[in-house]
């Protein structure tokens, strides 16, 4: 069966920490869980200053703070870390990347893999990539830079199909 598309692919590692950061934020609802654990530091620490125990109240804030700190740059340092380390992701890696009516195929040095469309978690369009998400820790990322034309509509047209 002739392929639809080929895309041949890398990603830097930029690609993957805001790869990384997506998927904390859309599939994994961090932002929601960084609002709660917010809102039940601060439920907990303004009664410490009210009854005058600043001390406790200050601690709060700073375990807020570092909290805070985690959730916004930890993370992506912890992505860049985990791209360094890992060789088989790396931008001197080429994946190429076939699509067909109904399923796609990757392949790379590392080896190969055929998944089908109905089998997917979900497709995630940012501005400039696409995410296809296998489940909710792995997925492919392609950088819409590296893409034919045309590509888009048949992307968003899987989404649509397969409702992902």
């Amino acid at each position: 069966m002739q392929p639809r598309f080929i895309i041949h692919s890398h990603y830097s590692q930029e690609e993957f920490v805001r790869y990384n950061r997506v998927i904390q934020y859309k599939l994994l609802h961090l932002k929601r869980n960084i609002i709660v654990c917010n809102i039940a530091l601060l439920v907990m620490a303004v009664p410490q200053f009210i009854v005058g125990q600043y001390g406790y109240g200050i601690g709060m804030l700073i375990i807020l703070a570092a909290a805070n700190w985690y959730f916004f740059i930890g993370i992506d340092r912890k992505a860049a870390a985990l791209y360094r380390k890992n060789p088989s992701i790396q931008e001197n890696v080429v994946f190429e990347l076939t699509f067909h009516d109904d399923h796609y195929e990757g392949a790379s040095e590392n080896g190969t893999s055929s998944v089908p469309y109905s089998k997917l978690h979900t497709i995630i369009e940012t501005p400039t990539d696409f995410y296809i998400m296998h489940n909710l820790a792995s997925g492919t990322i392609i950088p819409k830079g590296d893409c034919p034309e045309g590509f888009d509509e048949f992307i968003r047209h899987i989404k649509a199909k397969y409702n992902k």
